[in-house]
């Protein structure tokens, strides 16, 4: 009887140890609760507005790109007219040739060398507006803005993904020339070019799936955002599809916006980016409940943090992560330097606080 006893336990201990093991898989109810989940995260004002910031600063990184895109067409001895055709097209004529007059042989006085850093520090907003959102995403709002700290960062990851950027539009647009010049008409030039679209699908995957892994705060383990990763560039592949569709075909915006039209169009276009990309990052939080990974959890995130501060040095997070012990808002640099240089702002802070305590009450 005992023996039955101890082996009907046992049976039970492995079925339960299977069911704990056994992954939740994706199902319809399971992808209507992760739509509705990052629906609901929308709920938060943090988000009002932030694909609008975003889509300004992917005008701003345009130049940028298209510098170090003239730069690789030169490697390789090709032309420029893509990158003119683009500029005649989508900006004032005197910006066009100011711009084409970088990519020319006198173009390597010192004065250009700083507009080009000007112009890579303007396109590192974008790279500092997205560590914002996904740190802010991944904490669930409990993180501290460092601007220092964080726009320092932006500037090398925005000089990556630009490069990743103009290498994918050199392969997309000239991998013919490109491949018969380096193999010269050879059965792996052909292959090569077979593999262009794949090829550049992927550099596009790696780049969304850097920027999730390397911009946020925490360190998060990859293939916890593998699945937002997935779903923008899936995302941005198909919205891109459709809209050059509508573009192309469905409307004419010089009847509404002019001479603009063409920026109207690359800023929508810009915009529609920006919000899958920010939705992608939601989808990470999203599929990590839903589909109860426990990869971004609470627990985690606490766990991800403590690991950092072991690393860095001992309480680390509290610069950079709200806890229970902090009054927030009073350790902002603005608050800091109106107690230093505002006279009265002592008594006006302690108003304020008493406001806060009678509405609490």
């Amino acid at each position: 009887m005992s023996k039955e006893i101890n082996n009907a336990s046992n049976l039970n201990t492995e079925n339960i140890g299977e069911g704990e093991n056994e992954k939740v898989r994706l199902t319809k109810d399971n992808l209507v609760r992760i739509g509705f989940h990052i629906f609901r995260q929308f709920d938060d004002q943090y988000y009002a507005g932030f694909a609008a910031q975003i889509a300004y600063f992917f005008f701003m990184a345009s130049v940028p790109t298209l510098i170090v895109l003239s730069q690789l067409l030169g490697v390789f001895d090709l032309s420029l007219d893509i990158i003119k055709n683009w500029l005649d097209h989508n900006v004032d004529s005197t910006l066009s040739s100011f711009v084409m007059g970088l990519f020319s042989a006198s173009s390597v006085r010192l004065g250009n060398f700083v507009l080009i850093f000007l112009a890579l520090w303007a396109a590192s907003a974008l790279e500092f507006s997205l560590s914002r959102l996904t740190s802010y995403t991944l904490t669930d709002g409990a993180y501290k803005f460092n601007f220092f700290k964080e726009r320092i960062k932006a500037v090398p990851t925005a000089a990556l993904t630009i490069f990743a950027v103009a290498f994918t539009l050199v392969v997309f647009v000239y991998g013919e020339e490109i491949f018969s010049k380096l193999f010269k008409g050879s059965i792996f030039s052909q292959v090569l070019l077979g593999l262009r679209l794949p090829i550049v699908a992927g550099s596009f995957f790696a780049m969304i799936t850097l920027n999730y892994y390397i911009l946020p705060l925490v360190r998060v383990p990859l293939r916890a955002i593998l699945p937002g990763a997935v779903f923008s560039s899936l995302g941005i592949l198909i919205a891109t599809s459709i809209y050059a569709y509508y573009i192309g075909y469905a409307t004419n915006y010089d009847i509404l916006y002019g001479a603009f039209s063409s920026i109207v169009a690359l800023m929508l276009w810009f915009y529609i980016i920006s919000w899958i990309l920010c939705i992608g990052m939601m989808f990470n939080k999203a599929w990590d409940e839903v589909m109860e990974r426990d990869r971004l959890s609470h627990d985690r995130m606490i766990e991800y943090i403590e690991k950092q501060s072991n690393l860095l040095g001992e309480d680390l997070y509290k610069k950079y992560f709200i806890t229970g012990d902090d009054d927030y808002g009073t350790e902002t640099l603005a608050v800091k330097m109106s107690r230093k240089f505002v006279k009265g702002y002592e008594e006006e802070l302690r108003k304020e606080k008493q406001k806060k305590a009678r509405r609490h009450l």
